[in-house]
Formats: structure tokens, sequence, C-alpha cells
């Protein structure tokens, strides 16, 4: 820029200049770093992806399993349900028995110590035998509620990660959302001050 002075001369404005030259340098330095952190943004927005995307498959992986225990669930409850039946049912059948025996078994046996021995011997063959398969029962079902719970426990374990992941996902958003429009700030005053004044 040229003034002019009092006597009409024209002398460069040195001041006006130098400061134009600080403008493009500093321009040209803002260009540069809006090309530096391209690769940066780039670089973050595949890391958002990769989070969102463990997030989603540990979501989609906690829904299968809670679907799969309440399956497991109902089996069991269902396993339990026709033991008690059965169970149910032989005691009506005994106490019937048990009932109408006087009136209508009127049978004379005549049986022997010996023999008398063994029937209890067998009965009670029987009863420990009945027993042993209840208890057994009861250990699968105590096997099955422990595996359950192992399991449930491990998928907990092995999700604590992505919740942690979750929050490193909010930061990192929140950071790359602040750096994309303070990017998109400085590309608009570049353009307003470079091409419009």
């Amino acid at each position: 820029m040229i003034r002019k002075s009092k006597n009409n001369e024209n002398k460069p404005d040195f001041d006006v200049m130098f400061n134009e030259v600080q403008e493009e340098i500093q321009e040209k330095d803002a260009e540069q770093d809006i090309v530096d952190r391209v690769p940066q943004l780039k670089q973050l927005s595949t890391d958002i992806d990769k989070a969102t995307t463990a997030v989603i498959n540990a979501k989609l992986s906690l829904e299968s399993s809670i679907r799969q225990t309440q399956r497991e669930e109902g089996v069991l409850g269902a396993a339990v349900n026709t033991i008690s039946g059965k169970v149910d049912t032989i005691n009506k059948h005994i106490d019937h028995v048990m009932e109408d025996a006087p009136t209508k078994l009127k049978v004379t046996v005549n049986v022997s110590d010996d023999d008398w021995e063994k029937m209890q011997g067998h009965h009670t063959q029987w009863l420990g035998e009945e027993k042993q398969m209840l208890a057994d029962q009861y250990k699968q079902q105590e096997v099955l509620w422990q595996k359950h719970s192992q399991r449930l426990t491990e998928i907990v374990r092995n999700n604590e990660g992505v919740w942690l992941s979750a929050k490193l996902f909010y930061v990192v958003g929140s950071l790359s959302l602040l750096s994309i429009i303070t990017t998109v700030l400085e590309i608009a005053f570049y353009v307003y001050f470079h091409w419009i004044l």
C-alpha cells in the first residue's frame, strides 16, 4: 500500500506491507496445520469405527447369552416339575394302596425270617438306589447351575473391558468432534480472510 503524504509524495507504508507478509505466513502455517491433521483425523475415525463395532458385538453377545440362559432355566424348571409330578403320583398311589390294603388285600403269607430279612434288604437297597438317583440328579443340576454361573461370570468379566472402551469411545468421540469443529472454523476463517476480505 502506498500512502500519500501531506506534500503529495507517494511513500510505501512498510508496516502495512509487513503485516500482509505476516498474514500470508500465518495462512500458510494454518494450511500446513490442516494438512498435517488429516492423517490423525482419519486414524481417529478408524478407531471410532472399531470401538463402535466392539460395543455392538459385545451387546449382541450378551443378549444371546441372556436368551440362552433363559432357555436353560426353562428346561431345568420343566425337568424339576416333571420329577416332582412323578414323585407326587407315586406317593398318591402308595397312600391309596395303604388305605385300601386292609379291606381289599386279604392274603395270608407265611414268610420265614431269612426271606423277611432278604425282602427288607431288597427294600432298603431299592430305597438307597432311589435316593442315590435323586442325589445324582441333584448333583447334575448343581453342576449345570455352576457351569451356567461361571459362564455368566466370564461373560461379564470379558465385557468389563468393553465398558471401559465405551467410556474411551465417548471421550475420543468428543475430542474428535471438537477437533473437527476447530478444523472447520479454521478453514472458514481462512476462506473468509483470504478470499472475502
